[in-house]
């Protein structure tokens, strides 16, 4: 089973690297990509697992606004997707020193956050940036371990 969760685990990232390569290009997204019309379009990506739960939901290719706003979104969905995979490579590699505790990360259009919990549901840690978090992450992973850089703009 946990040979499953794994290979899921990183054929998500492997696809998570693959729309992260689409809109660094300036192509369309062709994956996590919901809403409809001119102004409701979004990228979504949500994971669960006993101890990571990930849910983004940012505004995409909305039409009406500038040129501008859209390479802000667009910036926002590139982060969020550097988190995601940040997440999902250190959750695979879970230490003993991460047991017990359940990781929920979120991004939408209002802002970002993190809680982090122990096994009763007692708040360990939290914040409204992502900045102590990618901290955290960056120290679990093994010395040499090559890290992403989540920049949220």
């Amino acid at each position: 089973m946990e040979d499953n969760i794994d290979e899921k685990r990183n054929e998500m990232i492997a696809e998570l690297k693959a729309t992260l390569e689409e809109l660094e290009n300036g192509e369309e997204l062709s994956s996590f990509v919901g809403g409809h019309g001119l102004m409701s379009r979004v990228f979504e990506f949500k994971w669960n697992e006993t101890a990571l739960e990930i849910d983004f939901r940012l505004p995409y290719a909305l039409i009406l606004k500038d040129e501008e706003a859209q390479n802000e979104d667009d910036a926002e969905i590139g982060a969020a997707i550097r988190m995601a995979i940040l997440l999902l490579t250190v959750e695979g590699m879970k230490e003993e020193r991460l047991e017990g505790l359940r990781l929920s990360v979120w991004a939408d259009g209002t802002g970002v956050g993190y809680a982090i919990r122990d096994g009763e549901g007692n708040l360990v840690d939290s914040d409204n940036d992502w900045s102590g978090l990618v901290h955290r992450l960056e120290e679990a992973l093994p010395e040499g371990e090559e890290t992403m850089s989540v920049i949220w703009p």
